[in-house]
């Protein structure tokens, strides 16, 4: 927002000069493949998680299937524990009623002791079996819900990289500048479109050590932008950054009486109304805004 203010340096004239600039955000591709649908423009306002293009997913897709009707298939493979058992298990009740009638004989003197022996004999070998046959179907068991494992953890994969194909807006902004095309191949990393933030607005600007001591962060000061016909358009700025080491003045900015010079970069923050541009020079007035 414009702040109009009356501010003046040294003798009315800038205590230092900067360019005006923007945040801006690189959007690059996540996954590889064709661009099948883009929706940018240079120019163009975006706003924050607006979805502006998608990679194509068909051999991911194709992928996520075949994963998805593997761990099926393994599924339908597990075995049924309790209905193998079941079958032992109905074996050995059999033998211990029979061993309930031969232990009433035996004890009338009916029947021989070497009947109700065989009858314990056989009742152990099935509950071996049965043992056995639980260790045996508990290790398929793991081995199938294993492979299961293995495959829901490699589809998770493929639907992020899915999600991924989605070209994402990051923050509200204007596109700068637009670097691939529709139907364009492109790898992971490969930039997309530049964005800048098109609220928060900074000047960049160069002090000589000298004027560092009436500075620190947080103060506010007037940056001037030129308004055409003469007039300057008046803002609070913020100081927010103050380099601690000192450098030679940017090319930027040097002439050949200051490319020499030590100087220190100062970042000042303001707030966009609509009228600054990225380049834009300003003047920058030290005193405080009252």
């Amino acid at each position: 927002m414009a702040a109009v203010a009356i501010s003046c340096g040294r003798n009315g004239t800038p205590d230092d000069y900067g360019i005006v600039g923007f945040d801006t955000y690189t959007v690059a591709s996540s996954e590889t493949g064709q661009i099948v649908a883009l929706n940018v423009t240079e120019g163009s306002v975006l706003e924050k998680d607006d979805v502006v293009g998608l990679i194509d997913t068909t051999r991911l897709s194709l992928q996520l299937n075949a994963l998805v009707s593997q761990a099926n298939h393994l599924r339908n493979t597990l075995p049924n524990v309790g209905k193998q058992v079941d079958v032992l298990m109905r074996q050995k009740e059999s033998l211990e009623n029979e061993k309930g009638k031969v232990t009433v004989l035996v004890e009338r003197g009916s029947a021989s002791s070497k009947q109700l022996d065989r009858i314990n004999d056989e009742i152990s070998v099935l509950e071996s079996q049965i043992d056995a046959l639980r260790s045996s179907l508990s290790r398929e068991n793991s081995q199938i819900l294993s492979s299961i494992s293995a495959l829901e953890a490699q589809a998770s994969i493929v639907r992020d990289q899915i999600e991924k194909c989605s070209i994402i807006n990051p923050e509200n902004g204007v596109v700068t500048a637009k670097y691939v095309n529709l139907h364009e191949f492109i790898a992971p990393g490969q930039p997309i479109y530049r964005l800048a933030d098109n609220t928060n607005a900074f000047v960049d600007a160069w002090f000589e050590g000298g004027v560092l001591s009436t500075m620190k962060l947080g103060d506010n000061v007037t940056v001037k932008i030129d308004d055409g016909d003469s007039k300057m358009r008046s803002y609070t700025g913020r100081v927010s950054y103050i380099a601690e080491n000192a450098e030679y003045t940017p090319t930027k900015v040097q002439t050949r009486d200051t490319r020499t010079t030590m100087v220190y970069h100062v970042k000042i923050k303001l707030t966009s109304d609509g009228y600054l541009k990225s380049g834009m020079p300003a003047e920058i007035y030290l005193e405080s805004v009252k």
